[in-house]
């Protein structure tokens, strides 16, 4: 096998990873779009402003008012590493229980949040001010 061959099937390597991530990076951006467009939706639902869907840190104060009556608490375990995921793990129970989901329902936001999220945004459910 010589030099050019290597580098032909190098090439073809290569341009199937590329293929591969160019995939990839247009689903996940057409999934952050869904995503940003129901978190807007939700939030307008629950009387915040849509805006605050595409802040960073802020997004996820608006809901932790949403779900926890603007419990602090909620939001400084999204920043300390262990308790993190505890927080989005009750941030998203939280989210389908203000708007009359159930366990389920809960469960779906959590592990598939691009489905659960158009649904809430732009089903019959109603924002519930139960909080936690």
């Amino acid at each position: 096998m010589n030099y050019s061959n290597n580098m032909a099937a190098y090439d073809g390597i290569m341009s199937a990873f590329f293929a591969i991530y160019a995939v990839i990076l247009v689903i996940s951006f057409i999934l952050s779009i869904v995503m940003i467009i129901s978190m807007w939706k939700i939030f307008v639902k629950a009387d915040k402003p849509g805006w605050a869907a595409i802040v960073p840190f802020y997004n996820f104060w608006v809901l932790s008012d949403i779900v926890a009556n603007n419990n602090i608490m909620w939001f400084i375990f999204l920043f300390i590493p262990g308790l993190s995921a505890v927080s989005i793990l009750v941030l998203y129970f939280g989210l389908a229980k203000s708007f009359g989901k159930g366990t389920g329902f809960a469960i779906l936001t959590l592990l598939f949040p691009f489905i659960a999220a158009p649904i809430l945004a732009f089903g019959s459910a109603e924002y519930e001010d139960k909080g936690l």
